[in-house]
């Protein structure tokens, strides 16, 4: 087994320690290393103790074929992308890589050292690595990873919750719902995109016709002359930071044209109903999400019933995601999402956002999208739509404790930052 151990406690390009680490992973991979498996993530307090910011630390086991030496310098060229500068012993960090284990290779350079020499007293690193390989046994004591780490001081190391993913709206429309007219400019857009971005976003969903309820249909040739510049300004610096950029549309012309402009993702409130747009998505082979949707836009808000809301929409998922299977599309490239607010009442969008586990036991990630809605006014102050911040976080954090793969959020960075203090709430300690 190949262990590499990931620390960080100073922001990076990538925003917080904690994302560093999850794109620091990425670009692992996208360097030819296979990650068999990875930790959680955990908290932990600076060794020796300091006034330094706290730590996020992880262990990942790798395959490759590369020599010990080869495989240090790739961990060199990453934390060097993320900009570390390499300076005195214990000092904070943005990104700090160490191959800690190779195999059972014992080795001793100048510039490398296995396994590592303090291996055995780092919780830090003890902790995340049990989280992967309890049995895992040290090289050179013999002992295992659970011995070892019985034996160290595990005070304030602190395993975090998961979090779902973030995707960020970018509406380039002039009549959505919550921030219609706002983005609805090509530079406007693509500065916003940006912004979600830096702010954390790991997908962009990006869509130029409005579907809120009695909406009007929007041609397909307009809608594509809204998106098409946005995704192509914006898809290098996507790829370069390991973003996904999805397509909200429910036509297939313009899946195609979004997917040539470099949109690498489809979002579809249709559920791919088009046997157009399910063989572009197969031929593509990229990621769809599956909305169910009770009518159409127009129709959906007017008496949407339902004799089991939670029942009958995960059937209707299940079915369409067959469909999707049967017609090319593999199964671990499709999503599934609920779709709160798209022909339900208050009561169905709280039944499916409680019932999030019934739809990720249907076998694929599952995606929550209730930032903003209308319903959150209905439970407490109706007003503007942009003035549900309160409930679309709590919402998120209800979608995060049910086991919800991503949320699609409007507010990236607050939801980012109630996500990541709801995880350490919600982590366990290591003692």
């Amino acid at each position: 087994m190949i262990l590499v151990a990931l620390g960080a406690n100073l922001p990076s390009c990538e925003g917080a320690p904690r994302e560093t680490l999850r794109r620091a992973v990425a670009e692992l991979a996208a360097r030819g290393l296979t990650v068999a498996a990875r930790s959680r993530l955990f908290l932990t307090e600076p060794v020796p103790r300091s006034a330094q910011p706290w730590y996020a630390n992880q262990v990942i086991a790798v395959e490759t074929d590369r020599s010990p030496q080869a495989l240090l310098a790739v961990l060199f060229e990453v934390e060097a992308l993320f900009g570390r500068e390499r300076s005195e012993r214990n000092a904070a960090r943005t990104l700090d890589l160490d191959l800690v284990a190779y195999h059972d290779l014992r080795l001793d350079t100048p510039e490398l050292v296995l396994p590592h020499p303090r291996l055995h007293e780092r919780a830090f690193v003890l902790a995340p690595l049990a989280d992967i390989a309890p049995g895992w046994r040290h090289p050179v004591l013999g002992e295992s990873v659970e011995a070892l780490l019985a034996r160290t001081d595990r005070t304030n190391v602190r395993a975090m919750a998961p979090v779902p993913l973030l995707m960020g709206v970018v509406n380039v429309t002039p009549d959505s719902f919550s921030d219609g007219g706002r983005f609805e400019t090509t530079d406007k857009a693509i500065a916003h995109a940006v912004a979600l971005i830096e702010q954390g976003a790991d997908i962009l969903d990006i869509g130029g016709e409005s579907t809120r309820p009695e909406s009007q249909p929007l041609a397909p040739e307009d809608e594509q002359a809204r998106i098409l510049p946005v995704i192509a300004a914006v898809a290098a610096e996507a790829a370069r930071r390991r973003r996904l950029i999805s397509v909200d549309t429910r036509h297939a012309a313009t899946m195609r044209a979004a997917l040539a402009a470099g949109a690498s993702m489809i979002n579809d409130i249709t559920a791919l109903e088009s046997a157009e747009a399910r063989r572009i998505v197969a031929e593509a082979g990229v990621p769809a999400i599956l909305m169910h949707m009770q009518g159409t836009p127009q129709t959906m808000q007017i008496n949407p019933t339902y004799a089991d809301v939670v029942g009958e929409v995960a059937d209707t998922l299940a079915r369409a995601r067959d469909r999707a299977v049967a017609d090319g599309i593999r199964p671990d490239r499709i999503w599934l999402d609920p779709g709160l607010g798209f022909g339900k009442t208050l009561e169905h969008n709280l039944a499916l956002l409680d019932a999030t586990p019934r739809f990720k036991a249907l076998g694929q990630p599952v995606l929550v999208g209730a930032s903003r809605k209308s319903f959150i006014g209905k439970v407490d102050r109706a007003g503007p739509a942009d003035d549900r911040l309160g409930g679309s976080i709590a919402a998120a954090l209800a979608a995060a404790t049910r086991g919800a793969d991503a949320v699609r959020v409007h507010d990236v960075a607050e939801t980012r930052q109630a996500l990541a203090t709801w995880s350490a709430i919600e982590g366990k300690a290591a003692g």
